[in-house]
């Protein structure tokens, strides 16, 4: 099946290239945005020109926007173009003024932009084109010169003022005349190229002026507008106007509205050839000027306007014909993918026939196979039933021996607490004693806690255990519960606070020994893992036949992944509950649910956590039984309040031990065990066991396996590898016996380790021996390595009868840099021991205790060893004088040379040098 999916996808692919070429459009790969600053007739037959051109450049589109005569829309329709993402801009500037700093904008960011009919104040354009308005209304002048035979009045009606057009249309016109002193212009009036204003102007000189001989405006619909106001007032007066657009200019000319109009070249298409032969990369004109054409009047009208409609004819027949052609090309690529889609159907048959056909043998293959295993699965299954009787007896009988095993501890148990307890409260113990005895009875009431706790586990599992329900006040019931943890809490600083609605003093049946195992296990968890001067809140609410407990504290709280598994049976997190054995909550929430109700943990890491019970209201009597709590309050305080020991006293000379174990009492009992002979510190867990190690470099550290933040083979592995540490033997502690873990234990560099429980004795006599080898590697350490490298550092006296031990190769590392760094400044007299440590990255008493522990010499006496040694060699081995050895050696006088000299090898320089000549002669 997985070659069907893969060839199945393989033709989908093979389906989609080829189907999709024939379904997608041909894209348009260049964008041409036009201005134009109105909507005229002659922009319009631009605009006509320019989109019939675009018919034959299938790889662009073209958009055209008119800005109606207004500066503000034609700069808004520039930055439309410019935020759409247009190749290029062709504007016909509505006042060159106004308009010349957009195009300037849009130029100088990199976009190419064409400016058309009308010019603008700057440079920055891409290319320009137009017509030749001065040419135009120099035509038109002396069209005007030709009909008034040299002599008249004329009425000028101008385009916009700061129009380009205009202006040179104006100046040409002005041109021609001056030709003739005989003509004078009148008046030479702006009408904005508007109908509107043309007729006002020219009805107002008309009723002033009616001898006006001839009327040049600057478009055909303005001269209109003058024919329509001479004919108001009844003369007739020649009239001019230029663009000669068919439907307005050549039409009024046919219909003898004006006299003469004269041609105003368009060239729509020589703008977008222009537009592609920029955006391709190809040649073309910065500047392209029109040309101009005659006059068109009644002689030529008639033929231009029917030339025209020809035009029209043929640009409306293109756009039939490319519409066909677009309808026959969409029908071709339909055709084409349905024909593609049908063969590569017909080939995913075939492959899916074949595939099929294979499956088919391969299945029924397959068939053969199964049922064959089929066969050999029954008998495993058989085998396996089989199995699991018998692992399920082993696991009872298991069970069952522990149940018993449980049993019968009880009774040394008791015989084992008991006395202890008396011993408690002798008078006649020293505080040693009282406080090991204190420890003892601690730990025998908790192993009995925990011995009730898995009998009654197991009872619940084998569903053996039944509740006893007794009517009780709930609220009282919950109030002297919690009355036996006052005093503890006090002791810690931790605030106990009981607050039983009105409510929930209602009567309710429940197993009172059972319920009161629920209230002590939450409380004590909660006193437990609450810091000094927290606070720890026992509330109950009565409402809807359901009573409601809840115990919150502000401790640290449980991890969120932890929280799901917390009423587990044996699950233990590192956060909530580091020591216990997992069995506690899980012993709850089994009473919990007997009584038909639920518990629920809500916590928040650092900010503590709320245990929430929830029991339905039952009852079996209409009276409340005084019931007394079995949990007594010395029995509360003696197994969660912490023993009072005295505080820890130093006294030089004695060795000192780091004891890193996450068990309080065990430090304790080890501490109070050696107090006499060691000085003793503390941690309770590796991570600082490793820095208080770093810091005192003990003589000695006893390291648990199994702690939290750090476990023990961590932390030795750490030390081993610390150059101030790696000298010190670590004795771990294990309550593991496999021959695994004792391998991990030495694999971590441990020199020793001892079972759980172990002997007092035997701990004393370990630590002893391994301190005592370690005195014997400072007495020996390295003089044999060191005569054999020519070294300076070895001791000036061996202890006899002693054999030699390697350091570490740590150890030899740390020495190797010492003596090296000793050869090379033995000479300075100002050496000194802050600068060896702070070379070699050490502190001082860091340094101190090393260099100690290693060679059993002090630095200074080490240093000063080794001079006396390299001078002993210079005064056998060359002439140089005392003096001259003495200040070369690093002493600072000959004096103090000569006493150190005969205080370690028992005579003087001078001794020495007298004897060795005496032997020569």
């Amino acid at each position: 099946m997985n070659k069907l999916t893969t060839l199945l996808l393989c033709a989908a692919t093979i389906l989609t290239a080829i189907i999709l070429p024939g379904c997608t459009e041909e894209s348009k790969t260049y964008r041409i945005g036009v201005s134009q600053c109105s909507a005229d007739d002659w922009r319009n037959k631009m605009n006509e020109e320019i989109e019939r051109e675009i018919l034959v450049h299938p790889e662009a589109t073209v958009e055209i926007r008119s800005a109606d005569d207004s500066n503000e829309k034609q700069i808004a329709d520039i930055e439309y173009f410019v935020k759409n993402g247009f190749d290029i801009i062709i504007v016909a500037p509505n006042e060159a003024k106004a308009i010349t700093p957009a195009i300037e904008k849009v130029y100088r960011s990199g976009m190419p932009v064409i400016v058309f009919d009308r010019n603008v104040t700057s440079k920055c354009y891409t290319a320009f084109q137009g017509g030749d308005n001065f040419c135009v209304g120099e035509s038109a002048g002396q069209y005007a010169v030709n009909l008034l035979k040299g002599h008249g009045k004329v009425l000028e009606l101008t385009g916009l003022e700061g129009s380009t057009p205009a202006d040179a249309r104006r100046e040409g016109f002005k041109s021609a005349i001056a030709r003739a002193p005989g003509i004078s212009i009148a008046h030479s009036l702006p009408a904005n190229w508007n109908y509107e204003r043309a007729y006002r102007l020219a009805d107002s000189i008309l009723t002033l002026n009616p001898d006006i001989n001839l009327i040049y405006a600057h478009n055909d619909r303005m001269a209109i507008a003058a024919s329509e106001a001479a004919k108001r007032h009844k003369v007739k007066p020649y009239i001019l106007g230029i663009d000669a657009a068919p439907e307005i200019g050549m039409k009024a000319v046919k219909d003898s509205v004006i006299d003469a109009t004269f041609l105003y070249p368009t060239e729509g298409h020589r703008l977008i050839r222009t537009a592609l032969a920029i955006l391709k990369g190809e040649p073309y004109d910065t500047v392209c000027t029109l040309p101009s054409y005659s006059p068109v009047n009644l002689d030529n009208a008639d033929i231009l306007i029917g030339q025209n409609e020809a035009l029209k004819e043929e640009t409306s027949k293109m756009k039939s014909l490319k519409s066909q052609i677009d309808k026959y090309w969409d029908q071709h690529s339909a055709q084409t993918t349905l024909f593609y889609a049908f063969l590569i159907f017909v080939v995913i048959l075939l492959v899916l026939f074949v595939i099929l056909l294979r499956t088919f043998w391969a299945r029924k293959k397959m068939q053969d196979q199964l049922l064959e295993k089929n066969v050999e699965l029954e008998k495993q299954h058989c085998q396996q039933l089989a199995l699991n009787e018998q692992l399920k007896q082993a696991t009872q009988s298991k069970l069952t021996f522990f149940t018993y095993v449980s049993h019968d501890l009880r009774t040394p148990l008791t015989l084992i607490a008991e006395p202890i307890e008396q011993l408690v409260n002798a008078s006649n113990l020293t505080p040693q004693q009282h406080r090991l005895l204190q420890i003892a009875d601690k730990n025998a009431r908790i192993l009995k806690r925990l011995i009730n706790q898995i009998l009654d586990f197991r009872t619940y599992e084998n569903d053996a255990l039944k509740l006893n329900l007794t009517e009780i006040d709930f609220g009282r019931f919950v109030e002297e519960c919690a009355d036996t943890f006052r005093s503890t809490a006090r002791k810690r600083d931790i605030t106990l606070t009981v607050n039983i609605e009105g409510e929930c003093s209602h009567l309710m049946a429940v197993d009172t020994e059972k319920m009161e195992r629920v209230i002590y296990n939450l409380i004590s968890n909660a006193i437990k893992y609450t810091p000094q001067h927290g606070a720890v809140t026992i509330s109950g609410r009565y409402a809807d036949d359901v009573m409601r407990l809840t115990v919150a504290d502000n401790g640290n709280g449980i991890h969120s992944d932890d929280q799901k598994h917390i009423f587990e049976r044996f699950f233990r997190a590192d956060e909530a509950k580091p020591h216990g054995s997992g069995i506690g909550l899980a012993l709850t929430k089994a009473f919990v649910e007997m009584h038909g109700g639920t518990i629920t943990l809500e916590s928040v890491p650092g900010e503590g956590s709320v245990f929430t019970v929830t029991i339905p209201v039952v009852h079996i009597s209409d009276r409340a039984q005084e019931v007394i709590p079995t949990m007594d309050g010395k029995d509360v305080e003696s197994e969660l309040s912490e023993i009072e020991y005295p505080e820890e006293k130093y006294i030089d000379g004695k060795p000192l031990l780091l004891v890193i174990d996450d068990n309080e009492d065990i430090r304790r009992v080890i501490a109070e065990l050696f107090s006499d002979e060691y000085n003793v510190l503390s941690a309770s867990h590796g991570k600082e066991g490793v820095r208080l190690a770093t810091r005192y470099v003990p003589d000695l550290i006893i390291c648990d396996v199994m702690m939290p933040v750090m476990d023990g083979l961590e932390c030795c592995r750490l030390i081993k590898e610390e150059i101030s540490t790696s000298h010190i033997p670590v004795l771990m502690l294990t309550a593991c016996s496999m021959d695994e873990d004792r391998m991990a234990i030495y694999d971590s560099g441990a020199d020793g380790y001892l079972p759980k429980p172990f002997s007092s004795a035997v701990m004393r006599k370990r630590i002893a021996s391994l301190i005592a080898n370690r005195k014997r590697i400072k007495n020996i350490w390295g003089t044999e390595q060191s005569r054999s490298e020519g070294d300076l550092s070895a001791p000036i006296h061996t202890p006899e009868g002693e054999k030699r031990s390697a350091p570490s190769s740590v150890d030899s590392e740390f020495y190797a840099r010492f003596v090296a760094l000793m050869e090379k400044d033995l000479g300075n007299p100002d050496l000194n021991v802050d600068q060896i440590a702070a070379e070699l990255g050490l502190g001082r008493s860091q340094f101190y205790r090393k260099i100690k522990a290693l060679t059993k010499y002090s630095p200074v006496e080490l240093i000063r060893n080794m001079r006396l040694k390299r001078a002993r060699q210079m005064l056998t081995t060359t002439t140089k004088s005392i003096s001259e050895i003495a200040y070369e050696v690093g002493f600072s006088t000959p004096a103090y040379f000569t006493k150190c000299y005969r205080e370690a090898f028992g005579e003087t320089p001078t001794e020495l040098r007298t004897r060795l000549n005496g032997d020569k002669m």
